[in-house]
């Protein structure tokens, strides 16, 4: 009887067959074709990883807006407050910039944009500016922070303060650390 064929004879062939390229086909989870785009998927997945560093580690690109040009700003903050300095502070307006900062920069469901927006020298020292704002439900913070090249610090930070239905106010602060 022409076209029964055992079970046994269905895997011989199945072992017997080969790929365009010569390859022995395998069960499916060995198959020279799943491992074939198994590896061309590592490699995408590597490249895409590739690029995506190779994007963070360039020099900042002027006018670009996003969270990832708020790292520099927060680690200058964050290396600020623990490194010893003095700062000269200049307020105008018809509130307390500080306390309304505080307000706005702590007010759960708040937002921070940062923008890279130049280079400039600031008391004689290289430093990345970059513009910063926060806003929340109580108002906006509109600021400007100059980055030491140097070492990271905030060197000066300018910001103009809007509460809703309180007032408005600007800040200059000027910060100064022991020369070593």
């Amino acid at each position: 009887m022409m076209g029964l064929v055992s079970g046994a004879e269905t895997v011989k062939a199945a072992r017997e067959r080969r790929t365009p390229y010569g390859f022995r086909v395998l069960p499916r989870f060995c198959s020279t074709d799943y491992l074939v785009r198994g590896v061309l998927v590592l490699v995408g997945v590597i490249g895409c990883a590739g690029v995506a560093s190779a994007g963070t580690q360039a020099a900042p690109a002027a006018g670009q807006e996003s969270k990832d040009a708020c790292a520099p700003v927060q680690a200058a903050y964050q290396k600020t407050t623990s490194a010893s300095n003095s700062s000269k502070a200049t307020n105008t307006g018809g509130l307390n910039v500080a306390e309304a900062y505080d307000k706005i920069t702590s007010e759960p469901g708040h937002k921070e944009t940062c923008k890279y927006l130049r280079d400039e020298t600031v008391t004689g020292e290289d430093a990345n500016v970059y513009g910063d704002v926060f806003a929340s439900r109580s108002g906006t913070a509109h600021g400007t922070v100059w980055v030491s090249k140097k070492n990271g610090w905030v060197l000066k930070r300018e910001v103009d303060v809007d509460m809703v239905g309180v007032g408005k106010g600007h800040q200059s602060i000027v910060f100064e650390y022991p020369r070593k």
